[in-house]
């Protein structure tokens, strides 16, 4: 099962818990606790770290990315030696945090893309001014 085990074998129908989570709004709050101690939600929004040479912090790795000026998203971007070109743009965010600690600030555009049969999340760094890949989504 790989990387996602501990999702596939996630049992979310705990003894005393209702399988409807809307139904009741009294009974919302012991599911969502349940889960917020599930390992793999942490582990989805929190990538690993490493040094880069300027002394910053980035997750994932670059790439090259061909930006698409007129859908205003990325068009292709380049791994390693892997072209994929985008089929879609499935969702943006912007990520802003430790805006008052210039060693530890974070500015990032974010972008969620299909591309080669799979789903890529790349991020424009603002303050390095490169590309990441920083995630793929199983």
């Amino acid at each position: 099962m790989g990387r996602n085990r501990a999702i596939k074998q996630f049992d979310p129908r705990k003894t005393g818990q209702p399988i409807d989570l809307f139904t009741e709004r009294d009974t919302r709050l012991p599911v969502v606790l349940e889960l917020l101690k599930s390992p793999w939600l942490l582990r989805a929004s929190e990538l690993p770290e490493r040094q880069s040479g300027s002394g910053g912090k980035h997750a994932a790795r670059e790439v090259i990315v061909v930006w698409n000026g007129a859908r205003r998203c990325p068009a292709s971007f380049v791994d390693g030696n892997k072209r994929f070109v985008v089929d879609a743009l499935i969702q943006t965010w912007t990520v802003e945090r430790s805006w008052w600690d210039l060693r530890r600030r974070v500015s990032r555009r974010c972008f969620r893309v299909l591309a080669r049969g799979g789903i890529y999340d790349l991020a424009y760094d603002r303050l390095e001014q490169q590309w990441l890949l920083i995630g793929i989504v199983d």
